[in-house]
């Protein structure tokens, strides 16, 4: 399957005994000082384009492929990644967009809270969740001195340090 990151590789066109290659994008022999290797095939440095936008891809240095077509960064996450929505404000998340995940839920940077305190929880603070609520530690330790938290419920779980992804 033909997807992710590919690497478009400048290689000299005028090498000792190479075979004489013909342009995936133009069709036209490449005879040019430097050509590029992409998708297992050759293109002049020119034609080597976003499927999308356009973009001339050898200045990007890099490119994304997938259902045959030959994409810039932007396009390949607008199309293929679904940033979702936030479990915390139910607003759409962008793909691009750095987020927190906890017990298979997404959400902003600024959503991340404690359900109890609403303090921000930010990687490296310690949490658990509790009938699917973020709770920080402190009051996680609270609600379990007083009981209301029992360890061996499924609905209650310390999950620890916080994990950034």
């Amino acid at each position: 399957m033909s997807q992710g990151l590919g690497q478009a590789s400048t290689t000299p066109a005028d090498g000792y005994n190479a075979p004489i290659k013909a342009c995936a994008g133009c069709g036209s022999r490449i005879s040019d000082r430097f050509l590029l290797h992409a998708m297992e095939r050759f293109w002049h440095t020119a034609c080597l384009k976003c499927s999308c936008c356009q973009t001339n891809l050898e200045q990007l240095g890099s490119c994304f492929t997938r259902a045959g077509m030959i994409l810039c960064k932007n396009d390949y996450m607008r199309l293929f990644c679904s940033g979702g929505s936030c479990a915390g404000c139910g607003q759409s998340i962008p793909a691009n967009e750095m987020v927190m995940r906890t017990q298979g839920n997404v959400y902003h940077l600024k959503c991340f809270n404690c359900y109890t305190c609403n303090m921000p929880l930010s990687p490296g603070d310690r949490f658990g969740v509790v009938n699917g609520n973020i709770i920080c530690e402190n009051d996680y330790s609270k609600a379990n001195v007083k009981g209301q938290v029992n360890g061996n419920s499924r609905n209650h779980k310390y999950r620890g340090i916080i994990q950034s992804t």
